[in-house]
């Protein structure tokens, strides 16, 4: 490489590093794929786990009748 690319690739390094280009980006206010993907089966845990109590409560109670 000659010391032109290198100085290009630091120059556009220090404008990552800086957030210049995810200014607007659609992907600016989310958090690292892990942390997001790690809430997401949180969540998807938590419902789940409401359905599964629900369906418990509501045979429990249709034993009670």
């Amino acid at each position: 490489m000659n010391i032109a690319k290198c100085a290009q690739a630091t120059s556009i390094m220090n404008n990552v590093k800086s957030g210049h280009y995810i200014r607007g980006s659609k992907f600016a206010n989310f958090g690292s794929v892990v942390t997001d993907s790690i809430f997401a089966q949180q969540r998807e845990a938590d419902r789940r786990l409401k359905e599964i109590k629900a369906a418990r409560a509501l045979k429990f109670n249709k034993n009670l009748l």
